[in-house]
């Protein structure tokens, strides 16, 4: 049986936890509204070792990137901006 595409995502975004605690990918992120090539490469290992092939790897691919990176925005808008009031 496949994971779902947001089982994917948690897979994914546990897999690089610790990278992002060194490096905050938030920034980035937001700013272009896609993943770095390393995340990406991360995506596409985990939806490939979860069987998904040819035009629904594709699909999962897209679909789980575009979670992580709602996720992502979703915690940067839980941070206090920079200087305010």
């Amino acid at each position: 049986m496949n994971a779902t595409a947001r089982e994917l995502a948690d897979q994914v975004v546990a897999a690089r936890q610790k990278t992002w605690e060194k490096s905050n990918p938030t920034v980035a992120v937001v700013s272009t509204e896609q993943l770095n090539p390393e995340d990406e490469a991360i995506v596409r290992r985990v939806v490939a070792e979860n069987g998904y092939k040819g035009e629904g790897f594709k699909e999962m691919v897209r679909k789980v990137s575009s979670l992580i990176v709602g996720k992502v925005e979703a915690m940067a808008d839980d941070m206090p901006a920079d200087n305010a009031d």
